[in-house]
């Protein structure tokens, strides 16, 4: 859950990182045998798999974290001529002219109006 809060809040490194160790986990917690059932055990306690619901949620989780990364650098890697030119320039006006290297659909979502 983490990784999906560092995604959305701009530290796409670390979502990164808690995302694949994340995803490890989860697949490890799936693929894992069920342990033998103990015949001294109460009833109560002889589960099979009780981890695989919180498993399940943690891999649907990661996996959302690491889409939100892919898509950040993803669009860091398409439009990397606007960002170049926003850090670039010395003025707002000098900014602003910036957003004619965006579509049209994505200059009222990235652009600085």
């Amino acid at each position: 859950m983490w990784a999906f809060f560092f995604a959305l809040f701009s530290w796409p490194y670390v979502a990164l990182l808690l995302g694949a160790l994340a995803m490890y986990w989860a697949i490890s917690a799936l693929r894992a045998k069920p342990r033998a059932q103990d015949p001294d055990a109460p009833a109560p306690e002889q589960k099979g798999r009780p981890q695989t619901t919180a498993a399940v949620s943690g891999l649907v989780t990661a996996s959302l974290a690491l889409a939100l990364v892919a898509a950040s650098f993803a669009a860091q890697l398409v439009y990397s001529d606007y960002y170049t030119c926003t850090s670039d320039a010395l003025t707002q006006e000098a900014r602003q002219g910036c957003e004619d290297l965006l579509p049209e659909q994505l200059r009222g979502l990235l652009g600085e109006e």
